[in-house]
């Protein structure tokens, strides 16, 4: 089996020093006042919707002058706070109720994105799961992905939140110690569920509740426009493993420079259940991540993006059985952690109905330390984007929980010092319409896509007339998709995917995808069984968002 090169880190603490340290020197560096504005979710920027005709004003339009005695100040006007609560509504790609002033503001939505998948595997991937092959076997689905609810909204001004319930689920609390066992019914799982204040100074906006935390590129972009169906395997084995990649804590970010400066950085708690509840023995997680914009013309047809993020943290305490007949946790609880990812096309919804593609086991140990790397870059239509990703794993030493699905390793027990694993993937998009990505200066990500044109086709008015018709926009992309859990004597897989994406958008809020993904898989399990092979696999989505 290969192996991942390592260079490992220091301790444990030092990691945490740097996260800490690089957001204390960013802060010292950079103009970060008052002025310099954070960043919410919840809503578009004022000056992408309509403004109301009728008078209003959010402070009086004269103040008097400077008080010249704390009497005389006592006796000034206050400056009003949450005037206008009268709402006007709009659409910006979503309905949007506002106030003249922008103190309150309520929006409502959801998203929707059906699959249909089918795949054709070698004898490796297609063998019985304990003789290597793939677990649950490979079969063509039809199923929702996502099915979410959203509502989001602004009150007195600076403070924001959001709430967001995904009722596509089919996910159990222990799937990160146990990732097959079947799941407790379509269940709503907690998404966004925060509240932030802006404009803060020097800090920017805080936020507090169930977030994403802020590690890697693809996992910042909205999943309402991925390049493709699924984002690559290190979504599922570090930036998001088990819960999506949302956590409950709290996070402080801003930016300068009129966003070509961005810092985030956090504290969470190492959760992998997406119901947003954690153990109070579990690790706590620190993030962090820094991005710049060397080159951002023409509204950000013409940009290059370098990021880099980095986590520090404490394993989950996890279960190492489960009772067969209630489905409850038994056994110790340990601090482990689980490598795992899934196909780059899925035949089933979020949860243990989806194919196990590499694993690494359940692992024990003391500590873990992450490290991403982002370049992105637009010119025109053309547009590119790559990630590196490297976890280590200090004082680990195997278990024998679920070897069903865990790579060749060596017997319960052993102690393993420090294992690295790694991934990557790099993919290139190009608008055969002519449109170019947007990019999303608050969230340092790239943006909804805009059609020149939206697709129709109608009559021009008159019987057996013309029939009228406009493409939409239409995207051609290409993924390179690459993970590495092998280390030493711990050997959960090793995969290679190339996926063809052909993606087309009706309008701002609805598209199709059309994809072709190959992986080849280099996997052993623990039992000696080779399931090594190539995985071909086809997928569509319809998916809308409002």
């Amino acid at each position: 089996m290969r192996r991942c090169s390592a260079v490992l880190f220091a301790s444990q603490m030092t990691w945490r020093g740097i996260c800490w340290g690089a957001a204390v020197t960013v802060l010292a560096i950079l103009p970060l006042a008052a002025d310099s504005q954070g960043s919410g979710e919840a809503l578009p920027s004022p000056q992408s919707l309509p403004v109301v005709a009728e008078p209003f004003a959010v402070v009086p339009e004269e103040l008097p002058p400077p008080a010249e005695s704390e009497t005389e100040a006592a006796r000034a006007p206050p400056v009003l706070v949450g005037n206008g609560q009268t709402l006007t509504a709009t659409w910006a790609d979503g309905l949007v109720l506002r106030s003249r002033g922008d103190d309150f503001a309520f929006r409502i939505g959801g998203r929707v994105q059906v699959d249909s998948s089918g795949f054709t595997a070698g004898p490796g991937p297609g063998a019985p799961p304990i003789e290597g092959g793939l677990n649950p076997p490979l079969t063509g689905a039809t199923n929702f992905r996502r099915g979410r609810l959203r509502a989001s909204g602004r009150m007195y001004e600076f403070c924001d939140w959001a709430t967001e319930y995904d009722f596509a689920n089919q996910m159990t609390d222990y799937n990160a110690s146990f990732p097959t066992l079947p799941g407790s019914g379509t269940l709503p799982a907690m998404k966004d569920l925060w509240v932030q204040v802006r404009e803060l100074p020097w800090l920017g906006t805080v936020r507090v509740g169930n977030q994403k935390d802020p590690y890697g590129f693809e996992h910042a972009t909205d999943s309402r426009w991925l390049n493709f169906m699924e984002r690559s395997f290190s979504m599922d084995a570090f930036e998001g493993p088990f819960n999506d990649g949302y956590l409950p804590g709290i996070q402080f970010f801003n930016q300068a420079y009129d966003g070509r400066v961005a810092w985030y950085v956090g504290e969470f708690k190492n959760t992998a259940n997406p119901f947003g509840f954690a153990n109070s023995s579990g690790g706590s997680e620190t993030v962090g991540r820094l991005v710049m914009l060397p080159l951002f013309e023409d509204e950000g047809r013409r940009l290059l993006h370098l990021g880099v993020s980095g986590r520090t943290m404490g394993l989950a305490s996890l279960p190492t059985e489960i009772d067969p007949v209630t489905g409850r946790p038994g056994g110790p609880m340990i601090r482990a952690v689980r490598f795992r990812s899934r196909g780059s096309i899925r035949n089933g919804p979020p949860g243990p109905l989806n194919s196990i593609y590499a694993d690494s086991g359940l692992l024990a140990g003391d500590w873990q330390n992450m490290i991403g790397l982002e370049l992105a870059a637009n010119r025109g239509p053309l547009s590119m984007q790559a990630e590196y990703f490297g976890s280590w794993l200090y004082g680990a030493s195997t278990t024998d929980v679920d070897l069903i699905n865990a790579g060749q390793q060596p017997p319960p027990g052993t102690p393993l010092g420090t294992v690295f694993y790694q991934g990557g993937y790099i993919e290139a998009l190009y608008f055969l319409t002519g449109e170019s990505r947007t990019y999303d200066l608050e969230h340092s990500r790239f943006g909804r896509p805009l059609p020149h044109s939206n697709f129709y086709r109608l009559r021009d008015g008159r019987p057996g007339g013309r029939i009228l018709t406009s493409p939409g926009a239409w995207q051609a992309g290409v993924r390179y998709n690459y993970l590495c859990l092998n280390d030493g004597d711990v050997n959960g897989g090793v995969l290679n995917g190339v996926t063809l994406g052909l993606n087309w958008l009706l309008n701002p809020n609805a598209r199709i995808y059309l994809n072709y993904d190959f992986t080849y898989r280099d996997f052993v399990n623990a039992f000696g069984g080779n399931g090594s092979g190539g995985v071909n696999a086809f997928g569509t989505r319809l998916a809308f968002d409002f």
